[in-house]
């Protein structure tokens, strides 16, 4: 049996004049709609039901976080999710034995669980992450490296491109107060290089230009449900309050008058109890900052030893060179100048990633804390001036 042609070649067999003439319906963005690889993902469409598994496991985990993977497939730069799995959580007492534990059980969960998918023929290819967040601090190194992990899978198993797995964060807290909020991400390629070569020291971050701001690139979000949801959705409904009868209603009676599902009003806007809000909102921006300054002081401590042993080691090669240049002038033999790195142990110079990873967590909390802010200001003046 001769292999099947793909769409690009049965299209130019079956339709020449079509593709030579350039008004035709089948033009160029057509052909290239038909690639399903990109080089980018510029947009994201995600599943009704994915979404609703997410929010309920972030609700289902909190207060601790919720992460899994996101299933899909790349279709012309669209990245479409169709379904999703929860990660399992990592025991806390486990985490100070060995920090690569978590990501190498999460590995190995995520491989079975793809395994177990494609058993029952179900969507099984690894597009990206969720995580679930309170108040807008998301960032970490575990989501970076998770990130890297998959778009790795995703080249290997031939997509191309660089950093195409796609991070979908859902917060929870404004979730709480009526406000679905699902935001993508997907990493910046200037941090792709730099997280390949394993380098994010001083001159590394001036290199590829780094900061907080630029390590994650926010694209748009669609939301997609299928016609059998759709169906689902429209069945689902509050019956109307019934008068009573001695019969029962009939089939063509419950036809004739459908049950309907009645919205209430909703009067979250005017709600002015903000100081739970506020106060969660303060003490996250607090500890993000004390979490920053702890990392400051080790990646200074470091850095101040590195100058220490640098220091030693010039020292110890501008005095050889003195001497060596002495005993010339004597007509001596100069000594030999041995290997400073095993005279000295010159430590690696500190990576600065959690720090940057810390600094970007803390102007999420500092920004989340203002809009609190602002919306508790604003509304409280509404309040007052209404009264007056």
């Amino acid at each position: 049996m001769s292999a099947p042609l793909p769409a690009s070649a049965i299209l130019s067999k079956s339709t020449p004049s079509a593709l030579d003439n350039p008004t035709s319906e089948l033009d160029r963005a057509a052909l290239e709609a038909l690639e399903l690889d990109s080089d980018l993902i510029t947009s994201v469409r995600l599943d009704g039901l994915a979404l609703t598994k997410i929010v309920k496991h972030c609700r289902d985990a909190h207060p601790a976080s919720a992460s899994g993977t996101l299933l899909g497939m790349d279709l012309g730069g669209t990245l479409e999710v169709s379904n999703v799995f929860a990660l399992p959580n990592q025991p806390r007492g486990d985490r100070d034995d060995d920090e690569d534990k978590p990501s190498r059980n999460a590995t190995r969960y995520t491989s079975e669980m793809v395994r177990l998918l494609r058993d029952v023929n179900a969507d099984a290819n690894p597009v990206g992450l969720y995580q679930g967040c309170f108040l807008g601090a998301f960032l970490n190194s575990s989501v970076v490296d998770g990130l890297a992990a998959v778009a790795g899978l995703m080249e290997r198993e031939g997509a191309s491109g660089r950093g195409k797995g796609i991070l979908i964060v859902h917060d929870l807290a404004q979730s709480a107060q009526g406000n679905t909020v699902v935001k993508a991400y997907r990493l910046s390629p200037s941090f792709v290089d730099a997280h390949r070569k394993g380098k994010f020291h001083v001159q590394s971050l001036i290199d590829n230009k780094l900061t907080f701001a630029n390590i994650l690139i926010e694209i748009p979000v669609a939301l997609r449900n299928t016609a059998l949801l759709d169906a689902f959705l429209c069945s689902i409904t509050t019956p109307a309050p019934v008068p009573a009868q001695i019969v029962p209603p009939s089939t063509s009676e419950l036809l004739r008058s459908p049950p309907t599902a009645a919205l209430g009003p909703s009067y979250t806007n005017l709600n002015l109890a903000l100081e739970p809000v506020l106060a969660s909102s303060l003490e996250g921006t607090l500890e993000a900052l004390e979490e920053h300054s702890a990392e400051a002081g080790n990646v200074g401590f470091q850095a101040r030893q590195l100058a220490r042993e640098k220091a030693k080691a010039e020292s110890y090669l501008a005095r050889r060179k003195a001497e060596n240049a002495s005993r010339e002038a004597q007509g001596l033999a100069p000594l030999p100048i041995e290997d400073v790195n095993k005279l000295f142990k010159i430590p690696a110079e500190p990576s600065r990633l959690e720090a940057t990873l810390l600094l970007g967590q803390l102007d999420s909390s500092a920004r989340r804390l203002a809009e609190t802010a602002g919306v508790g200001a604003v509304q409280l003046h509404a309040a007052r001036t209404s009264a007056v």
